[in-house]
């Protein structure tokens, strides 16, 4: 495989996080689905890896993490074979996309991302999904205390309400996670090549 100077995470864009009406829905992901499939066609068509991270939990709930236990047992969310643990319609995988799952809020946390990165010598990472206060601000200080250059792509992720995006983009800049647009993102890696 070819070094890749970028990867695209995707993360959590499972139906339990984006659909309207389920209980974890977050308000802003289904409006960052365009954004998102545009990000994954484009690190494609430079062959650039795209990896879905996907949070499952086993249908007893034993891996719950504390904070959720109470809300899994009255409403079991992603678990495997579920409708609800289904990427969300737009976002289907590709052949050769890859496969973390997670069940924390990091996509590093007790998985094989790190590993996956480094075996395709990845330093790069683009993040997207929801929510950004969550798992994707979590996985990018992962991706920092790692030594990745991380990027946020501000259009292709989501949080509850702009104001708690707005606030967690100001946070992440405070540790050198840039955050920028999909359309700013690819311009800047066209002028690096």
């Amino acid at each position: 495989m070819l070094k890749a100077p970028w990867v695209l995470l995707i993360v959590d864009m499972q139906n339990d996080f984006v659909l309207p009406g389920t209980v974890l829905c977050v308000a802003g992901a289904q409006a960052t689905i365009p954004a998102i499939a545009y990000a994954a066609d484009w690190f494609r068509a430079r062959g650039w890896p795209v990896v879905y991270v996907v949070r499952e939990h086993v249908a007893d709930g034993s891996d719950v993490e504390r904070t959720r236990l109470g809300l899994f047992r009255r409403y079991p969310f992603l678990v495997p074979g579920t409708p609800g643990c289904e990427i969300v319609s737009g976002l289907e995988p590709r052949p050769g996309d890859l496969r973390i799952v997670k069940q924390r809020w990091s996509a590093f946390m007790h998985t094989e991302l790190g590993w996956v990165l480094r075996r395709m010598g990845i330093e790069r990472i683009a993040v997207s999904g929801t929510q950004i206060p969550n798992c994707l601000r979590v996985t990018l200080f992962d991706a920092v205390c790692h030594g990745y250059e991380a990027v946020l792509l501000t259009d292709a992720s989501s949080a509850q309400t702009p104001a708690v995006a707005r606030h967690n983009r100001d946070d992440l800049r405070q540790i050198g996670v840039e955050c920028l647009s999909m359309h700013a993102f690819a311009v800047a890696r066209d002028a690096e090549a």
